[in-house]
């Protein structure tokens, strides 16, 4: 893949000591899919699954039974027969045959579900990756802004003090410094909420969060061609919406099951029998149960099945909406932060640079007024803050975009 931007981010110094401590993206990914509880609940779930089979195989467990008729303790013959029985009851093969396919596509489902799963964490922890990043260069920005305050309330004093600025000035100045401050505690506010939900998402303990935590400086994405995000609508490719197919299979298996259940039970018995000379006879018995009560049983379950059939046809058609819905408004914002990011890198840096320097100049020569020289900081403080929040949606569509491809698109 191409690497097309780059995310500096502007850093107290020593940001990168203790590289031991460094967490980078695909680490804080990894440890998410090891440790995330919603994933790993829908694991032990599948596994419940695989093993389901065993229990719906239609063969109780086989009775052995002791039988003796004809009881007489006055009679030279003390009884008419014993016998030794074994009862084995099965279901219907075709009954066992559809429920096994049901749980089987039952089990396939979960398997899409698991990778869907998977595909939103990525997506979430890239995400919440992306706001520690903003966070830190958002606390960067907050230093040039104070640094900036700092320099417009020494040039107004140096004024004041000479009789050439007023008391306004030297007022506004100061609520400048003060707003400065206010924006670098927000940005710190925001980078430990950025921390602490990123760290939720990748299961750390408490005593593995760490002040001394670090986080890559640099992110990378690749571009994504029309052509490409066209392809997004095989919903045949999407996890999601195979998850959703298999459940749909299943419940027509369970239908077939329930519809096969007017079909007759099969019971086996085997007998070692005893007529008073020793058990030198056998006997066999075969039986089928008859579905008397279907009207009343088996009617309910079939009902059921198709309600759930026409549920997971509804789910089918919300999953399709969904996806579409997000596809087009990640496609559409990770275009409109790409050409921002671009203007930006353009014409937009080196002008508002340019505007604030001379700004602050022309006005300790007394060529401008503050107002001009506050609008001239604030223009170039804007153009910054607008080319990162760019920078972190652009990053962030991407992530969002990374669900429905089989691709790597922010590392």
């Amino acid at each position: 893949m191409i690497k097309i931007f780059t995310l500096i981010l502007i850093l107290v110094p020593g940001w990168l000591t203790g590289q031991d401590k460094l967490l980078r993206l695909q680490e804080a990914v990894d440890s998410a899919l090891l440790n995330n509880p919603d994933l790993n609940q829908a694991r032990a779930v599948l596994s419940q699954k695989e093993q389901e089979w065993r229990t719906l195989t239609g063969i109780e467990a086989p009775e052995i039974s002791y039988f003796k008729e004809g009881i007489n303790s006055k009679a030279a013959k003390p009884f008419e027969e014993k016998r030794w029985t074994i009862s084995q009851s099965v279901d219907f093969p075709l009954t066992t045959i559809y429920r096994l396919k049901a749980v089987r596509e039952e089990g396939k489902a979960i398997g899409f579900r698991i990778a869907a799963i998977e595909n939103e964490i990525t997506a979430q922890v890239k995400s919440k990756y992306i706001e520690v990043l903003y966070a830190l260069h958002l606390k960067g920005l907050g230093k040039q802004q104070k640094d900036l305050a700092d320099e417009l309330y020494k040039a107004v004093y140096t004024k004041f003090e000479t009789g050439m600025a007023n008391g306004m000035d030297l007022a506004n100045a100061e609520l400048q410094v003060a707003e400065a401050e206010n924006a670098l505690d927000e940005a710190e506010r925001m980078l430990h909420t950025a921390r602490y939900s990123l760290f939720y998402l990748m299961g750390l303990e408490i005593p593995e969060i760490s002040y001394e935590i670090q986080f890559s400086d640099t992110l990378s994405g690749a571009e994504i061609e029309i052509a490409q995000i066209q392809a997004l609508a095989v919903l045949q490719e999407q996890p999601a919406y195979m998850a959703s197919l298999y459940d749909y299979q299943a419940t027509q298996n369970k239908l077939r099951e329930a519809k096969s259940n007017i079909l007759p039970d099969i019971r086996f018995n085997l007998y070692r029998q005893n007529y008073g000379d020793g058990f030198d006879y056998n006997g066999f018995e075969i039986g089928l149960s008859i579905p008397v009560w279907l009207p009343f049983e088996q009617k309910g379950k079939i009902r059921m099945a198709e309600a759930r059939q026409t549920e997971i046809e509804w789910q089918q058609k919300s999953i399709e909406l969904d996806m579409k819905q997000q596809i087009e408004h990640a496609w559409h914002s990770y275009e409109a932060s790409k050409r921002t990011i671009k203007r930006y890198k353009t014409t937009m840096s080196g002008k508002s640079l340019k505007l604030q320097q001379l700004s602050i100049r022309a006005y300790r020569l007394g060529e401008t007024d503050l107002l001009n020289l506050i609008n001239a900081q604030q223009i170039y403080l804007n153009n910054q803050k607008r080319y990162i929040s760019s920078l972190r949606d652009y990053y962030l569509q991407l992530a969002q975009l990374e669900k429905f491809l089989d691709q790597e698109l922010v590392y």
